[in-house]
């Protein structure tokens, strides 16, 4: 108990009360599906200037309006990464929620590349790179991140990675800005097969004071149970299998003399 008090007075304020961030609300569609995907922004500023918007694959934005406190982001008919990006202003602060999106359509000149190139607000997590098409984000997995302020690497800059299901540890970026984490293995229970498994909630947050004006950053995404959790045991099972055939094989192979136990 000692030590939990402890660890809790060390932490930053911004690891005490999380930031700005977008949560999943469940509903029908796919993870790449064109319905429409529902989201909510949790820890809002109640007197914030609040402006929400979609950033297509091909750099367009379009502003997004809530209702009953839910934002339901229809695909654009263009294909490959959106982000989802709010940000909240107030005399003294800045905040950024940022979470990227997949979906189907058209193909468009642009790359993920040129959508992460794009500034979404000063103090950044930048994925370094998304996921390739029908990847994920997966548990027990290194990734990489970009911690920036302005367009430039944010050396040393702390960082509270949070899972929903209370997995939670503090990282620091490195000389270069680039933060390293492999995403925790934390499902309670694992189902063998992709689909039988529902995502976990990965938040990563961070927070800088400058000339008097505080910044706070959040990026969320779906994460995915490891496949090695059921691959491992059906590869060792077909490899047992593929053993006891090729020796029935083999032994019908050999002549009848020299399958003769010797007396």
């Amino acid at each position: 108990m000692r030590a939990l008090i402890v660890f809790v007075l060390w932490m930053p304020a911004f690891m005490v009360q999380a930031d700005l961030y977008w949560q999943p609300v469940p509903g029908k569609g796919g993870a790449h599906g064109g319905a429409a995907k529902m989201f909510k922004l949790a820890e809002q500023t109640p007197d914030a200037k609040r402006t929400v918007a979609l950033l297509h694959s091909d750099l367009q934005r379009n502003p997004l309006e809530v209702e009953k406190g839910i934002y339901r982001v229809k695909g654009s008919g263009k294909n490959n990464y959106h982000a989802l990006v709010a940000r909240e202003e107030g005399s003294d602060y800045r905040h950024l929620a940022v979470r990227y999106l997949y979906f189907n359509g058209k193909p468009v000149d642009g790359s993920p590349s040129d959508l992460l190139a794009e500034s979404l607000g000063e103090l950044e997590i930048v994925p370094d790179p998304l996921p390739r098409e029908h990847w994920r984000y997966t548990s027990d997995k290194p990734y990489r991140f970009m911690v920036q302020f302005k367009g430039q690497p944010l050396p040393e800059q702390p960082v509270l990675v949070m899972t929903e299901t209370g997995s939670t540890e503090i990282l620091h970026s490195d000389s270069d800005g680039v933060l390293k984490l492999v995403i925790p293995d934390d499902f309670a229970t694992v189902v063998p097969g992709a689909r039988k498994n529902p995502p976990g909630e990965l938040r990563i947050f961070s927070e800088v004071d400058r000339e008097g004006i505080n910044y706070q950053s959040s990026l969320s995404m779906s994460y995915y149970v490891n496949p090695t959790h059921w691959k491992s045991a059906s590869l060792g099972a077909m490899a047992a299998l593929g053993g006891l055939l090729f020796g029935l094989w083999l032994n019908r192979r050999l002549p009848i003399h020299s399958r003769r136990k010797k007396r």
